[in-house]
């Protein structure tokens, strides 16, 4: 597995909105859809983002640009899974009011791009 951080930035911004640990079997690339189910929601709603970057942080026992004798062999210290806010098929109510927010503020929030009905979480509920 491997553990990266899912930033979630502010609608229309880069600023960091909130962030979350994971640990994936691989990681997300740019353009997956996220979608994060939380305690206080039941299944399978959930609160849905698209990952706009991926940002590496390594670390390197060499200081030279080339590896002199012995390899020496870096390590990961973390990764970061940016992402921008958007609307999946079974975004939360609480969700779909941060979208349409944003929205209302001229803000372009994306929709999944699924062949998927959209229900919401009032109307099953």
């Amino acid at each position: 597995m491997i553990e990266a951080i899912v930033v979630v930035r502010e609608a229309g911004k880069t600023k960091p909105d909130y962030s979350l640990h994971f640990a994936f079997p691989v990681l997300p690339r740019e353009g997956d859809y996220i979608s994060i189910s939380r305690p206080d929601t039941p299944e399978p709603w959930s609160e849905d983002a698209v990952v706009r970057k991926v940002w590496w942080r390594l670390s390197h026992p060499e200081t030279s640009g080339v590896t002199s004798g012995d390899l020496k062999v870096g390590k990961v210290i973390e990764v970061f899974v940016e992402c921008d806010i958007a609307e999946g098929p079974y975004a939360s109510d609480a969700w779909r009011q941060v979208t349409n927010g944003a929205r209302d503020r001229d803000i372009d929030v994306e929709y999944f791009d699924v062949e998927r009905f959209r229900a919401p979480q009032s109307s099953v509920d």
